[in-house]
């Protein structure tokens, strides 16, 4: 892009917040064009979009936070939920360019491990109609009722191993469809409405005040969940961070607000979604 034509590049930002960040996106652009196959004219939207965004949310506009591949990730699947995942895709590639060009290989490397799957790795649908069959399958109506409220709390509202063990039948409202989670993350979450139903025949089979995990425990056994699944568990290994982590990046997709989803899932920073991110549909 020619100097005159980058000179009169003008956002559709208001005039305050545009001030604000011009001198900096323009000076990314300075450095970056004669590095990367992009010109000008398609750099300039991505950035401006990326550095506005990190202004709004109070991080300090420098070159190692803005264009930080874990930022540019948080940016992509919050702030641009609304787009198609066409036009992210677009953006996303623009953006990685500009922060290998100005981090260097350490954001490369970064990029490339954002792909890589862990723990934290949601199920997928056929893993969840296996989970799903698990539960039906149970031959009392304790282990039965046991397994799928094990799943409505972990699948349906993104409790820790430590809060299903604990939750009692008088932390569901009535009707199932919200669970009160008690402790230093205390908060109310809603269920997915495809759980209240196993919600539901938990509590209607133990009754005003019971345990909703495992009848039958005292409490504080931090195993409990790992001793019902190694008998007659699933053949998909089954894990409370797997069933967070599906439940999390169910919220992710659907596009629910940033600061209510940290808030119901009892979350401080965004910086704890991060490990979820790169498995999350766009």
């Amino acid at each position: 892009m020619r100097e005159d034509s980058a000179g009169a590049y003008r956002p559709k930002l208001p005039a305050d917040d545009w001030a604000a960040i011009e001198e900096y996106v323009r000076s990314v652009i300075v450095r970056v064009e004669p590095e990367v196959v992009y010109s000008a004219r398609e750099l300039y939207p991505a950035v401006t979009q990326l550095v506005h965004f990190t202004r709004t949310s109070s991080a300090p506009v420098e070159d190692d936070v803005v264009f930080d591949p874990v930022h540019i990730g948080r940016f992509i699947n919050h702030h641009l939920a609304s787009y198609n995942r066409a036009s992210r895709n677009t953006i996303r590639a623009r953006l990685r360019r500009v922060s290998e060009t100005l981090l260097g290989d350490g954001a490369a490397g970064k990029f490339k491990a954002l792909g890589k799957a862990d723990a934290s790795r949601p199920y997928v649908r056929a893993e969840l109609a296996v989970l799903d069959a698990w539960a039906w399958q149970q031959r009392t109506m304790e282990r039965r009722t046991s397994a799928g409220a094990l799943l409505a709390l972990g699948l349906g509202a993104g409790l820790t191993g430590a809060e299903i063990i604990a939750a009692r039948t008088s932390d569901i409202t009535d009707d199932g469809t919200s669970v009160t989670v008690h402790g230093a993350a205390s908060r109310t979450v809603p269920l997915l409405l495809e759980w209240t139903t196993r919600m539901r025949e938990r509590t209607d089979f133990i009754g005003s005040d019971g345990w909703v995990f495992r009848a039958e425990q005292r409490g504080g056994n931090t195993n409990l969940i790992t001793d019902f699944v190694s008998r007659k568990g699933p053949t998909v290994q089954l894990q409370a961070r797997r069933m967070r982590a599906t439940w999390l990046a169910h919220h992710l997709e659907a596009g629910t607000p940033l600061k209510r989803l940290l808030r119901v899932a009892g979350l401080r920073s965004a910086e704890a979604l991060d490990r979820v991110l790169p498995f999350v549909e766009e």
